[in-house]
């Protein structure tokens, strides 16, 4: 089973319903399991009130923020599916 194949998938599905998100992966060296492991990141963009400074005024900006943090490839998708089920549920499909 290719995992990155079914993740690619949901992060399509979910950008077609306006839902962006971002992984990130990120190696170290583990001293309890004496070897690399990875860290993803899950990132989502959402709005974001900015004060402009030049202008006097609040702005909306596109920010990522950190939704949830996992260390296997599984734990990514399953969240994936979770927030593709939410948004399933909120379109009443």
């Amino acid at each position: 089973m290719n995992i990155n194949k079914n993740i690619n998938k949901l992060l399509y599905a979910l950008s077609i319903k306006g839902q962006i998100y971002k992984i990130n992966s990120f190696q170290f060296y583990s001293e309890k399991n004496c070897k690399y492991c990875t860290k993803y990141q899950i990132l989502k963009r959402e709005q974001v009130e900015i004060y402009n400074e030049e202008t006097d005024e609040f702005e909306l900006q596109d920010r990522y923020k950190q939704k949830e943090e996992c260390y296997s490839k599984v734990d990514v998708m399953k969240y994936l599916i979770e927030e593709h089920r939410k948004g399933s549920e909120a379109d009443g499909i």
